[in-house]
């Protein structure tokens, strides 16, 4: 006896448990928090090095930066203040602040950073940085919540700050639709000879 598969008996496949689906569902559920993430009018963008160490050097960030806000100007900055490279202006759109715990810093630098941005976004390390910036990445309360993976160190949370500034480090555009066959037709015609 067999079982028609449009039955309502017949057995339905749980896309649950297969791995390559779970994958693809939460490379997608990032990418939309990143595009949810993501800035209006960004011009200015200055980044605040971490002195624990960078994942990123400073080109790779900078490209990473302009594939999401392609107008903007990028600046960086060490911890304790010092820019790197062109000056620092007084306004910027955007600021991503990797300074994490324990790094030195001037007592109110955090402040003046989070008044000359028109949006904040960093590591909840220092004083009051979790009430005063915009977007905080809380490394101590994901270590909380997720007791079985901890954090792998400094990649995974520049990861996620790069995430809150809406910055995705792979980028996934939407295809183009295929031009095959209308190339050809608007090309000039051969001369002859």
């Amino acid at each position: 006896m067999t079982t028609d598969p449009r039955s309502p008996v017949a057995p339905v496949s749980d896309v649950s448990s297969d791995a390559e689906t779970q994958a693809y569902l939460a490379q997608i559920a990032s990418q939309e928090r990143i595009r949810a993430n993501k800035v209006a009018g960004v011009r200015t963008v200055l980044v605040v090095l971490s002195a624990a160490g960078m994942v990123f050097d400073i080109e790779a960030l900078r490209q990473k930066i302009l594939l999401t806000y392609p107008d903007a100007a990028i600046f960086f900055q060490t911890t304790d203040g010092k820019a790197i490279g062109a000056t620092v202006p007084q306004q910027v759109d955007l600021l991503i602040d990797f300074t994490g715990p324990g790094q030195r810093q001037g007592l109110f630098h955090a402040r003046k950073l989070r008044g000359m941005a028109r949006i904040a976004v960093g590591r909840n390390a220092g004083l009051f940085r979790k009430k005063i910036y915009d977007r905080v990445f809380d490394e101590k309360a994901q270590k909380a919540s997720n007791p079985d993976q901890p954090l792998k160190g400094e990649r995974v949370i520049q990861r996620a700050v790069l995430e809150l500034a809406g910055i995705a480090l792979v980028q996934a555009g939407d295809s183009l639709p295929d031009r095959g066959k209308t190339i050809a037709l608007e090309l000039p015609p051969f001369a002859r000879l």
